[in-house]
């Protein structure tokens, strides 16, 4: 199988888990940045202390990370996220913060002119994250908020989630890569995206095989007597 499809959704809408029971089911390697947690320059410093600045640094670097992570695999691969989530991202946290009070679009909100600027300098870099995801996937799959976060995982509030939602699907609709949504549990999005993607014989385990493998949990290190 030689396909390229980058797993998308809001923080917390189970794409880490999704993307690792599809490399499951396809045999297809499993791509994704980092996790953003520290600049150089600024070690130490919380995810809410990033300067906008520091923000940008870490917006970049992921975005160098997925496309070395994705051209090291030239016969397709699953993508934990996409370029395109990293532009949302930076663009909400920049502009929104963590978290925001309401979830009014990001449109009508104020911006300073430092802000205003900086937000400019990511939408310019966002174009090319855009102009990297129309010609290097040939399909989203995204989770939709179905769940709410666990209360000890909250970098990120309910209208952050909402809101990188509202940015995400538009900018992944024009594209004009296919978007398909998966909804459910993980059998039932596995049996969904196999269904739109046309997977059929083309799997190398079957469904359950794959949600067991993805939600079974890590053998014990520790010496049997």
């Amino acid at each position: 199988m030689n396909k390229r499809i980058a797993v998308v959704g809001a923080y917390g809408s189970g794409k880490t888990t999704l993307s690792t029971a599809l490399a499951h089911l396809t045999g297809l390697p499993r791509t994704h940045g980092s996790p953003m947690k520290e600049p150089i320059g600024g070690e130490g410093r919380s995810v809410h202390n990033w300067t906008d600045s520091q923000l940008l640094q870490l917006t970049v670097n992921r975005y160098a990370e997925r496309l070395l992570g994705e051209a090291g695999c030239p016969r397709g691969f699953i993508s934990d996220g996409s370029t395109v989530h990293e532009w949302v991202y930076a663009k909400l946290r920049l502009v929104a913060g963590s978290f925001p009070g309401t979830d009014a679009p990001l449109k009508n909100r104020h911006r300073s002119t430092g802000t205003a600027a900086l937000e400019g300098a990511v939408d310019d870099i966002g174009l090319l994250m855009k102009y990297h995801a129309r010609n290097n996937y040939e399909a989203f799959v995204h989770v939709p908020i179905e769940f709410e976060l666990a209360p000890d995982n909250r970098p990120v509030n309910e209208n952050f989630r909402r809101l990188s939602d509202d940015l995400l699907l538009p900018a992944l609709e024009a594209t004009g890569v296919p978007v398909y949504t998966a909804r459910g549990d993980l059998a039932d999005r596995l049996e969904q995206i196999t269904e739109h993607l046309g997977l059929g014989d083309a799997t190398v385990v079957t469904t359950e095989e794959a949600v067991r493998l993805t939600t079974a949990p890590p053998p014990s290190n520790r010496p049997s007597h």
